[in-house]
């Protein structure tokens, strides 16, 4: 798949690119989820403990057979009705839910007992069965409160699964691009960086592994290529060997120019901010491949400067 050093580059930016842009977006809606679910929260437990204080309001009225100050409670009643509205109107909530909470929590019934009893013509009875409701209520409540708790965490779960299996996917596409430069680039270039101290490479050339990338591969051909044209150096007379030493010093410029390409990519990736997150190991790997390039070139290019001279 990765036939050049080029193409693996390409693969690695848009890798790179693609985890910071989903990076982004998933910190967005991470943020917009958050601030939903809040707020959502907020209402249900803004509702419940509004709800505690009129219900104890509601028996310590019972108790003293304080009926006006009863009466008093209806108006708070409506920003707990208030609260339960705005949790009707979330979308978080699911549908069955919603219709389990309008079955349940019957602040409007509740409201006509409160205005029923004072007229009632047993008040311990209908006390009694008004303290049956709040009850009733607060227990409707507190499971509605335990639900939206349950729902939140459930979606909240679900979002940082989906997000983990987002970047896993990434970092092991990214572990992918990083094996194919060590077998098609650093590896061979480890070789080749080993070959240069054999007495035997004038004679024999180079060799190249088979996975070798394509600029590699063309470095070595030229580089055989030069070496096969080149005459022992007691048979050359100073002519040949003057325009021999000027086709060779320019020819291993060329090469070397190659050889710079490979080190300015590899030195590009190596000080791209989207490689931070690389591993150890990962960046050692890049790091060798910069250092055997730059060998290979300055060997070159002792190579030229002597034949130039």
């Amino acid at each position: 798949m990765f036939k050049s050093i080029r193409s693996i580059l390409y693969f690695s930016f848009l890798i790179v690119g693609i985890s910071l842009f989903l990076v982004i977006v998933l910190g967005l809606r991470q943020h917009q989820l958050s601030s939903r679910y809040n707020e959502i929260t907020m209402l249900s437990e803004q509702a419940l403990f509004t709800f505690a204080a009129i219900r104890e309001q509601a028996t310590e009225s019972l108790i003293l057979r304080d009926y006006d100050q009863l009466k008093g409670v209806i108006d708070a009643l409506g920003q707990v009705n208030n609260s339960v509205s705005r949790l009707y109107d979330s979308d978080i909530i699911p549908a069955q839910y919603k219709l389990a909470m309008v079955d349940r929590v019957d602040l409007g019934g509740l409201v006509i007992s409160l205005r029923k009893i004072e007229s009632a013509p047993d008040k311990a009875a209908a006390g009694i069965e008004l303290q049956q409701e709040l009850r009733r209520i607060s227990d409707s409540l507190i499971k509605v409160d335990r639900i939206i708790t349950g729902q939140i965490r459930d979606s909240v779960i679900n979002f940082q699964l989906s997000v983990i299996g987002a970047l896993g996917v990434l970092l092991s596409g990214a572990s992918f691009i990083l094996i194919a430069l060590y077998r098609r680039a650093l590896r061979p270039l480890m070789l080749l960086s080993a070959q240069t101290s054999d007495d035997g490479v004038e004679e024999e050339g180079f060799y190249c592994p088979a996975a070798a990338a394509a600029e590699i591969v063309r470095f070595v051909d030229a580089a055989n290529e030069i070496m096969s044209h080149l005459p022992p150096a007691a048979h050359m007379n100073p002519v040949a060997a003057g325009h021999e030493a000027e086709t060779l010093s320019t020819t291993i410029n060329e090469s070397a120019n190659g050889m710079n390409g490979i080190i300015n990519y590899a030195q590009l990736l190596l000080e791209s901010e989207g490689t931070a997150h690389l591993a150890q190991e990962d960046r050692k790997m890049l790091e060798n491949i910069l250092e055997s390039s730059e060998r290979i070139a300055g060997q070159w290019q002792n190579i030229s400067e002597r034949f130039s001279s």
